[in-house]
């Protein structure tokens, strides 16, 4: 059985069998109404059953497929409520940002990007088994702009999302998704900003993966990862902008 996954308004795709569904592939099976349960990073948000009817391509951006929701949905993951695991087996926990250890993480892995002196800005940071092992990591986002969004970056700009986690005893910074400036003379694209959306177990597997949501002044976009062998790999991506 497919179990479709949204983000806001988007179809991200789904799963099946443990198995990865992109949007195109899991649309044509979605009939009438359908239950959906909606998804954070304090778990599954109680009498919440979100139920929506299969959409179609959305209008501005073409390529997405859409799903049209009763109640409102914006800035939310939902899962089909035909999921029959526990889609959040283990709950984060939310870390004081002013952290001076976590800072200093991030400062040192900054240092590593070309990016040496800046202001730390951590905008999330938590506390997550994300592989059941009974080892907490740390996940963390940090969104740095000295403009503001709508400005053309600086150098020592920066959005990231970063996990620390033990590898063999030793403490090891893992990059979701990021990115850092350094250099004056390169001309970039819109500034982005990212936020974790929800932690999940989103294929039956009983490894959670993260859920991003990344959005600059003209669009957004939500992307699943999944951690393997102490990297990650994006399974699901929806986007919509100009």
């Amino acid at each position: 059985m497919v179990v479709p996954i949204a983000y806001s308004s988007y179809l991200l795709g789904g799963t099946k069998n443990g198995k990865w569904l992109a949007a195109q592939e899991v649309a044509p099976v979605l009939k009438g109404k359908i239950g959906f349960v909606a998804v954070g990073l304090k778990g599954i948000k109680k009498n919440n059953l979100i139920f929506g009817i299969k959409g179609e391509e959305f209008g501005a951006c073409p390529d997405v497929w859409s799903i049209n929701f009763e109640t409102e949905n914006k800035s939310m993951l939902t899962v089909g409520a035909n999921a029959k695991w526990n889609l959040v087996p283990r709950v984060s926990r939310a870390i004081a940002l002013s952290d001076k250890a976590n800072a200093k993480t991030v400062a040192d892995f900054l240092k590593t990007k070309g990016i040496a002196k800046t202001n730390i800005k951590l905008t999330q940071a938590f506390s997550v088994d994300l592989d059941g092992d009974g080892q907490n990591e740390i996940l963390m986002a940090g969104n740095y702009y000295k403009r503001g969004m709508q400005s053309e970056q600086n150098v020592g700009d920066y959005s990231f999302v970063l996990l620390r986690k033990r590898v063999k005893g030793k403490p090891q910074n893992i990059l979701v998704e990021g990115e850092f400036f350094t250099r004056k003379d390169v001309e970039h694209a819109p500034p982005n900003e990212r936020e974790i959306s929800a932690v999940a177990d989103l294929d039956g597997d009983g490894k959670m993966e993260i859920v991003l949501h990344t959005f600059y002044y003209e669009g957004e976009w939500a992307t699943i990862y999944e951690l393997k062998e102490n990297k990650f790999l994006k399974v699901l991506e929806v986007d919509c902008g100009l």
